[in-house]
């Protein structure tokens, strides 16, 4: 199977899940702002921003990555 380069709106969402996941989880990098901003939006849909959430994007992030390399399309 040859890798293909991702599209560069899965870039674009893989750096904002880990930047996310970064600032939900506090130990490298805490962004009040944003950790509110999330904060609200994910209370809006019924989640409760966590430490297991923001370790979720955090993995999330280099997967998307993985995947968007190897399956066309996305």
């Amino acid at each position: 199977m040859k890798p293909n380069p991702p599209y560069f709106a899965t870039i674009v969402i893989a750096i904002l899940l880990m930047v996310i996941g970064l600032s939900l989880e506090g130990s490298l990098i805490s962004i009040a702002p944003l950790n509110q901003v999330v904060g609200d939006a994910l209370a809006a849909v019924g989640i409760k921003a966590s430490q297991e959430l923001a370790r979720i994007m955090i993995i999330a992030s280099p997967t998307l990555l993985i995947v968007g390399s190897l399956v066309p399309g996305i």
